[in-house]
C-alpha cells in the first residue's frame, strides 16, 4: 500500500528531468570525444574571396567529382590519414621502382575546351596556387613532376601555354620552373598534350631549397606558384615560386601565348610522375590544403601534427531541458 502518492508522482518526474539532462550532456560529451577536424578549407569563399579554391582532401568519393581526370595509379594515389597538415587526410601519391605513374588530379576553371567544370564564363590571365608537399622521413631521390599550369586550346589538349614547377635537375634536390609556350604568333601549334616537337621552352629557372634533402624530409612544405599570361603581343609574362615564404625563383618577360586570347589559365595539376620509374625504394610523398587564387595566397599558420585541433560545435537550438 502506497502512504504517499503523490511524492511518487514527483519523484517519477524528477528521474525523468534527470533523464533527460543526463541524456544531454552524454550527447554533448560524444560530439567533444568525436569531433570533426578543421581545415583551412572550411567556408573558404566567405573567409578568402580571392580563392577560386581548396582542397585539403577530406573525402576519396570528392575527387573525382571535383577533377576532371583523376589517376589513380593502380592505387598507388590515394587519401591518407598519416599525419596531415590539417584535417584528417592528405593526398598520397605512392612511388615504386619501375613504376612511372604514382598518380595525378587535375583542375579545371575558367574557360576551356577540355571538362569544364566551374568559372566557365571567366577567362583567367593571372593565377597563383598554393600547396603542401612532405616526403616521408628516410625519401631518397627526386620524384621530378610536382605541378603545372596550363592554357588548353583544343578538345584534344593542346596547349597554348605551360607553367612547369618541376625538378631542378637530374643530380639535385630541389624545384625548378620551366615554362613553354605552344603558340606562333597568334596561332596555337601544338596539336597534342606534351606536343613538345612544337612546343618553344622559355627558360629554366631552379630554386635554391632543397625540398627533398633528408633535412626536409617528413616536415610539410609550402609552395606557391604565380602564372600570369603576357599582354597579347609583348613579352611581359611571368613565373614564380615561392617555398614557405621566401622566392625561389622568378621568370620576367614572357611570351607564353604570342597574341592568343581565345583561352586563358584553364588547368592546374598536381602530379606524381618519374620519368622511367626511377623512384630507388617504395616511398610516398603527400599534397595537402591544395589553394588557387586570383591574388597572392600565403603558408597558413600551423598545421602538420598528427592531432589536428577539434572544431568547437555550436549548442543546438532545438533541445529544451527542463
Amino acid at each position: 500500500m502506497l502512504l504517499y502518492p503523490g511524492l511518487q508522482t514527483r519523484g517519477a518526474t524528477v528521474l525523468k528531468k534527470l533523464t533527460r539532462a543526463t541524456a544531454c550532456t552524454l550527447l554533448f560529451a560524444a560530439i567533444w570525444i568525436h569531433p570533426a577536424f578543421a581545415t583551412e578549407c572550411d567556408n573558404y569563399q566567405a573567409v578568402h574571396p580571392q580563392w577560386l579554391w581548396c582542397d585539403s582532401f577530406e573525402s576519396d568519393a570528392a575527387l573525382d567529382a571535383n577533377y576532371f581526370d583523376v589517376e589513380r595509379a593502380s592505387g598507388r594515389m590515394s587519401l591518407s590519414s598519416d599525419s596531415p597538415f590539417d584535417g584528417s587526410h592528405s593526398l598520397q601519391m605512392q612511388y615504386v621502382p619501375g613504376q612511372e605513374d604514382s598518380g595525378s588530379i587535375k583542375l579545371s576553371l575558367g574557360a576551356t575546351p577540355v571538362s569544364p567544370k566551374r568559372y566557365t564564363n571567366q577567362s583567367f590571365n593571372e593565377l597563383y596556387w598554393r600547396f603542401y608537399m612532405k616526403v616521408q622521413s628516410n625519401w631518397l631521390g627526386n620524384p621530378q613532376k610536382v605541378t603545372r599550369g596550363i592554357v588548353f586550346s583544343g578538345s584534344n589538349w593542346s596547349e597554348a601555354a605551360i607553367g612547369h614547377l618541376w625538378e631542378d635537375n637530374a643530380d639535385s634536390l630541389g624545384l625548378g620552373l620551366d615554362p613553354a609556350s605552344g603558340v606562333v604568333g597568334s596561332t596555337v601549334v601544338t596539336t597534342k598534350y606534351n606536343d613538345f616537337d612544337h612546343l618553344k621552352w622559355l627558360g629554366k629557372h631552379n630554386g635554391a631549397f632543397q625540398v627533398y634533402a633528408p633535412a626536409n624530409a617528413n616536415k610539410w612544405t609550402c609552395i606557391e606558384v604565380h602564372m600570369k599570361l603576357n599582354t597579347p603581343g609583348q613579352s611581359d609574362g611571368v613565373m614564380a615560386f615561392s617555398v614557405n615564404g621566401q622566392q625561389q625563383a622568378q621568370a620576367t618577360a614572357l611570351n607564353f601565348r604570342g597574341s592568343y586570347t581565345t583561352y586563358g589559365i584553364n588547368a592546374i595539376f598536381l602530379e606524381g610522375w618519374i620519368n622511367g620509374g626511377i623512384s630507388p625504394q617504395v616511398q610516398n610523398r603527400w599534397f595537402d590544403n591544395f589553394v588557387v587564387s586570383t591574388q597572392p595566397i600565403g603558408c597558413a599558420a600551423g598545421g602538420g601534427t598528427t592531432t589536428p585541433a577539434p572544431v568547437v560545435p555550436n549548442p543546438p537550438t532545438n533541445v529544451t531541458v527542463q
